[in-house]
């Protein structure tokens, strides 16, 4: 079980950066759990956000309110029931054991045998009601999506119960891309009342305050508009530092921190792909063609690109949008961060890439695009 505190006063407050609304959000839930009321929430939002950071930043601010909370992580390599072993494992020094706990250790030691499944979820139910009764406590867990798909369905089951008594419920998703259990369970809870908070991208003066507490030095201009291509992603941002401080390309004196070089930018692009790696590959692979077309562009032009029909290609960036990789600006989709758009561009093979600007230059052609937009394909083509 995974309950270490960050630091920083108040509750939930941690130190987290830009996040005040959110944490004022939750905080109302934990106060009301902790007068035994029941609760819920759902976090989302995209890849590197800061669901977790959050999440974590609750802890603290729990304990101050009385409220016992459980952080459980799940990773991709999580085995049957393995986040449920952890959520509800004995606590003897909160929670005094009762008769269902020693039922529930047994079937989760042995939880392909019938009815395990259906009996499971009613002693989870039972247990989270009970220590709810007992002292009021805090189900986090982060990272849901990743969870196997018997816990899936035991969470699924819990939320028909809700609410709770006693239980504040928190789960941490990505938007994209959701297995069938991973819907149900989010359907179950909304349908029980859970709110839904939104993580959304940090400011530009977040940002800055997020790099002044990780270098102690105010970003300088070039990294300054290196930042700002981040799209106020908070992984984008610590990628962004750690490139430069790997290749000893971050220069700090005066107060002030800034870039030199461009050995920063290959590490950023190999960090920055992996941000992506969740992604479908034929996700990534039109976004990668689409890098071509600029920082922005029109379904139809990146369908000639790919030689799409403009109904898949729409479908397959549903998924980007989605995401939080692209957004809507008008009639056209725009990378939400550019450094991301940059990654995919540097990752193509020299022939590639001219052959995607010539093909780029002809379907821009057909459009009716503007010359110049037309010649400068023609140019990168060669």
């Amino acid at each position: 079980m995974d309950q270490r505190d960050p630091a920083g006063p108040g509750p939930g407050s941690g130190a987290l950066v830009g996040r005040a609304g959110e944490l004022d959000d939750i905080d109302g839930l934990l106060t009301s759990v902790a007068g035994g009321a029941g609760a819920a929430a759902l976090l989302e939002g995209e890849a590197g956000i800061g669901r977790s950071a959050l999440l974590a930043a609750l802890v603290p601010g729990a304990r101050l309110v009385a409220v016992e909370p459980v952080l459980v992580r799940v990773d991709a390599a999580t085995v049957p029931y393995g986040p449920l072993r952890q959520l509800v494992a004995p606590r003897a020094d909160v929670w005094p054991a009762g008769p269902e706990d020693a039922e529930l250790a047994a079937l989760l030691a042995a939880p392909d045998e019938p009815p395990a499944p259906r009996r499971i979820a009613e002693l989870v139910a039972t247990v989270a009601l009970r220590r709810g009764a007992q002292h009021p406590w805090a189900l986090l867990l982060d990272d849901a999506h990743l969870a196997d798909a018997a816990t899936l369905d035991v969470l699924t089951r819990l939320a028909h119960e809700a609410p709770l008594p006693g239980v504040l419920v928190v789960l941490t998703l990505r938007p994209v891309p959701h297995r069938r259990e991973v819907q149900d369970l989010v359907a179950a809870w909304v349908r029980a009342g859970a709110r839904n908070v939104e993580l959304r991208p940090l400011s530009t003066p977040a940002v800055q305050t997020l790099v002044e507490r990780t270098v102690g030095r105010t970003p300088g201009p070039v990294l300054r508009g290196v930042l700002a291509t981040t799209g106020g992603n908070p992984r984008l941002v610590g990628d962004v530092l750690a490139a430069a401080a790997t290749t000893g390309s971050l220069s700090t004196s005066d107060g002030t921190a800034e870039l030199t070089g461009s050995d920063w930018q290959a590490e950023l692009d190999a960090r920055v792909r992996r941000h992506v790696a969740y992604v479908d590959a034929s996700v990534r692979t039109l976004l990668t063609q689409a890098s071509v077309l600029g920082t922005s562009f029109v379904v139809p032009d990146l369908a000639a690109l790919a030689a799409l029909d403009v109904t898949t290609c729409w479908r397959t960036l549903r998924y980007a949008l989605a995401a939080g990789l692209v957004a809507a600006r008008g009639d056209r989709l725009a990378f939400r961060h550019d450094v991301v758009r940059t990654a995919l561009y540097d990752d193509l093979p020299a022939e590639q890439r001219r052959a995607l600007h010539a093909r780029a230059a002809w379907a821009l052609e057909a459009a009716g695009a503007p010359s110049h937009v037309i010649t400068g394909h023609l140019e990168r083509a060669r």
